[in-house]
């Protein structure tokens, strides 16, 4: 049986309706897993991602809606089209059972944390902690003796619980911080920005060699660029904003992840674009020179992400004023 089968039947296992007890006190409440259901596939709109996010297959998903609309007696979702809608009794039931559900969240990652050693969970996008964060890490752990960090490296922008980790490290467009409480999960964090996601074009000295220099970003027209998938379109802002926009370069080769770029630029495959702050070393050893250090663009910056129950936290505390005095 493989693992996506082994969840189904789980989830089918809790299916079966709950009978309070004659003469006691007892909650009547559906199963968890019809809720838990319900609420991804309402938050989300869409059975698919619901069933991604629970890790379980649509039909799952499915099942347990419709096992929880006959154990309410009321229909709860409804077919907008090709997209899920929630119907007026869905729409009234989905806050409460979202609130409830983070709380219970919450607070068994409270028993968690007090239960584990003294540890630290850090969850980070790939570049940031191979590039700046890693680096620096012994300087922190140096200041708590005895502290476990563990870093956890994520791809998820905001498609992710922040009560899971201790603290989270993102970066964010003034754009995206307004959407932040609108989001479950994260109604109660508490951030703060630290350094700036300012972009330069990067490249190996020997790119530049024996009279390829470029005196102008239309000059990045005779070089191969270098993309991620995790940054798409910062190319297309970071030429816009240097007056080359719709440039046509010679080519173009495209990685997982911004740190994989530039450590092709550092193996002379072509030019990056990547963040002075995080390139200190190789900026400094020759590995990598910026032909226009003086053109950056990005209106991001990075934000330290604290969960409501690591506001007290002497650990996640610390972390955070480390990285805002960065």
């Amino acid at each position: 049986m493989n693992s996506s089968h082994v969840t189904d039947a789980r989830l089918a296992a809790g299916s079966a309706a709950s009978t309070p007890i004659a003469g006691s006190a007892a909650r009547r409440l559906p199963p968890l897993n019809m809720l838990r259901a319900f609420e991804a596939a309402g938050r989300l709109l869409s059975v698919t991602h619901a069933a991604r996010e629970l890790s379980v297959t649509q039909s799952a998903v499915s099942h347990q809606i419709k096992a929880l609309e006959e154990w309410l007696g009321v229909a709860l979702v409804g077919r907008d089209g090709r997209r899920l809608a929630l119907t007026t009794p869905g729409a009234a039931l989905l806050p409460g059972i979202t609130s409830a559900l983070d709380l219970m969240a919450q607070s068994t990652a409270g028993i968690e944390r007090l239960t584990r050693r003294n540890t630290l969970v850090v969850n980070a996008t790939a570049t940031l902690a191979s590039q700046w964060l890693i680096p620096r890490l012994a300087g922190f752990c140096a200041q708590i003796p005895g502290l476990d960090v563990q870093l956890v490296t994520t791809v998820g922008f905001m498609d992710f619980e922040p009560a899971q980790y201790d603290v989270s490290i993102r970066c964010f467009a003034d754009a995206d911080l307004a959407a932040l409480p609108e989001r479950s999960g994260w109604r109660d964090v508490s951030l703060g920005a630290f350094i700036p996601d300012a972009l330069t074009p990067v490249c190996s000295p020997a790119l530049l060699a024996d009279g390829r220099a470029v005196a102008s970003p239309e000059g990045l027209a005779r070089f191969t660029l270098l993309h991620s998938r995790s940054t798409p379109l910062v190319w297309q802002q970071w030429l816009g904003e240097a007056g080359a926009p719709g440039l046509q370069p010679a080519g173009d080769l495209v990685f997982d992840h911004a740190h994989l770029s530039v450590q092709a630029a550092i193996q002379g495959l072509g030019v990056a674009l990547g963040n002075p702050r995080f390139l200190g070393d190789a900026l400094a050893s020759g590995l990598l020179v910026m032909p226009f250090a003086d053109v950056l663009s990005g209106e991001k910056k990075y934000y330290w992400l604290r969960p409501a129950r690591a506001a007290q936290d002497p650990a996640s505390v610390a972390f955070c004023d480390w990285l805002s005095a960065a």
